[in-house]
């Protein structure tokens, strides 16, 4: 882009942040509205960044995420003269050598790509999805000016709210994937190897050959939209079925994969002669073998009611941003146990469940990984899918049996057995000095030598401001006598007189004001 381009551009953004009242501060309530119409009135490439912020809750307070959930993925097309440019500049060819027919209406026109329907050569049916003219240089630019505006936010108190720098790095890295179809097509193929043995499960295959960073060719899939429950119905399909194998396989994705679909929302996923077909896959989240044990951890915590295990898996998967106090946290977490510790796991709210636990982060400076904040909009979006499906249907019930059939499939019991063996080994040879000392513990209760011994933390600072409030106490009384003993001493004109008035008075006097100013000044500056 040129660079009086960029010029105008960047001029663009703020007047419309002014007119819209960015600028001004983000504790306004109606602040994430404004920020949502004025990325609407910014066009695609912030419609998508909306997107993209409207999964990532780790970064934006929750009322931020549920403005941008509102923006609706629907573009005015590119011209077929444009698209054709596209492919052919990519694939160095004439698009009549690829295809025998490429169908000029786009099947759906999004933010950055817009999807066609054509046939190969030798007449299979497929999709080519083609990224948009400039889109990419466009919203790389559009994020390097915000990146620019973001050092003029950097001391103002929005930032306390939202750390910009942060959120537009993580941006930038993320548009980077999605603007780039060989990323999309490795995904494709991954997915593909994961399920390969899930019969219910298929997505569609990848034209290697002409796939390229501007341009994915995939097979053509023409199923029946997941949401259209009426006409599953007629087709004959079970929707609970559909719903137990949609969770049940989501549920591997996560647990067993540690690969997963990120936007699993109605119009990614199809059905098609029995099998639930995945489609778009510029969206996928990735958990490591290390963040998935955590993360089975926290579900283990939970299924067993142990808070303390909760908060340290919690912990764990957490990204620190500052001190922490651990008491505090764990008290917090401890209210949530007893928040939900009288509701069935089938009753059991997952969206308000992962709200609070995110909440409480955000109060003691930890973050969740993204990774970890994908797969909990992840979950989200199939429940919203399953209970349009099937009101009747909750996730939790499915989820905690596939959490527990898993626990039984990871425990070993020969390991299990041999760690229960050393701990007796160790109990038995620590046996008659354990029973020694509980005769001694009762020995000295009972003749009253039963101690206690108590330490104090974190005390310093309130006693050190009680000493000084004794002191200003004992200061203020001292003041007060002086100025009624010198009272005293006027109305019984004793000693030398100065003007008419006792000196030892007026000493008196002066010695009260000096102290009193003295004191208001410790004041002052102690801000007490």
């Amino acid at each position: 882009m040129e660079k009086h381009t960029e010029k105008e551009r960047m001029h663009e953004i703020v007047s419309v942040f002014l007119n819209h009242g960015i600028l001004r501060g983000f504790k306004s309530k109606n602040m994430p509205v404004s920020l949502r119409e004025s990325f609407d009135e910014l066009g695609s490439t912030f419609v998508k960044i909306g997107q993209m912020l409207s999964m990532r809750s780790d970064l934006l307070p929750q009322a931020y995420i549920a403005e941008f959930q509102k923006f609706q993925d629907n573009a005015r097309p590119e011209t077929f003269e444009a698209v054709k440019a596209v492919i052919e500049a990519d694939l160095r060819r004439p698009v009549s050598d690829i295809f025998s027919c490429l169908d000029p209406v786009p099947i759906a026109s999004a933010s950055i790509a817009q999807v066609h329907a054509a046939c190969l050569r030798d007449g299979r049916k497929v999709v080519v999805k083609v990224l948009r003219p400039r889109v990419r240089e466009t919203m790389m630019n559009d994020l390097r000016i915000l990146k620019r505006l973001s050092r003029y936010v950097r001391y103002t108190p929005q930032n306390k709210i939202m750390n910009f720098e942060e959120i537009l790095g993580e941006l930038e890295a993320s548009a980077a994937k999605e603007l780039d179809f060989l990323y999309e097509a490795d995904n494709i193929r991954e997915f593909s190897k994961n399920n390969s043995d899930v019969r219910f499960i298929t997505c569609p295959s990848v034209y290697t050959e002409y796939t390229t960073h501007n341009v994915l060719v995939m097979d053509f899939i023409d199923g029946i939209k997941i949401s259209d429950t009426d006409k599953l119905v007629n087709e004959g399909y079970d929707i609970d079925e559909i719903c137990r194998k949609l969770a049940f396989n989501y549920f591997k994705q996560i647990f067993e994969d540690g690969f997963f679909h990120a936007d699993p929302h109605p119009g990614n996923v199809m059905i098609n002669k029995n099998q639930i077909a995945y489609i778009d896959f510029g969206m996928m989240g990735t958990l490591s073998g290390q963040l998935k044990e955590r993360f089975n951890l926290l579900l283990y915590g939970l299924i067993a009611g142990d808070a303390d295990d909760m908060a340290q898996a919690v912990f764990k998967i957490a990204i620190k941003k500052g001190p922490i106090d651990m008491q505090s946290f764990r008290s917090e977490i401890e209210s949530i146990y007893t928040k939900y510790i009288d509701t069935s796991l089938s009753e059991l709210d997952l969206g308000q469940l992962i709200g609070d636990l995110l909440e409480i982060c955000r109060n003691n400076q930890l973050s969740m990984p993204k990774e970890i904040t994908m797969l909990l909009k992840g979950m989200l979006t199939i429940e919203g899918v399953l209970e349009k499906l099937s009101p009747g249907i909750r996730i939790m019930d499915m989820l905690m049996p596939y959490v527990k059939g898993r626990i039984f499939k990871t425990i070993d019991p020969k390991k299990e057995i041999a760690e229960n063996l050393l701990s007796l080994y160790l109990l038995s040879k620590s046996g008659p000095e354990i029973i020694k000392e509980t005769g001694r513990l009762l020995k000295n209760a009972s003749s009253g030598k039963f101690k206690i011994q108590m330490e104090h933390t974190n005390l310093e600072g309130p006693a050190d401001r009680l000493n000084h409030m004794v002191n200003r106490v004992v200061f203020s009384i001292i003041i007060a006598a002086v100025i009624i003993g010198s009272s005293m001493i006027v109305s019984t004109e004793t000693g030398p007189q100065f003007y008419g008035i006792s000196a030892i008075a007026v000493v008196g006097y002066v010695g009260a004001l000096l102290m009193g100013l003295w004191l208001i000044i410790l004041i002052i500056k102690s801000g007490m």
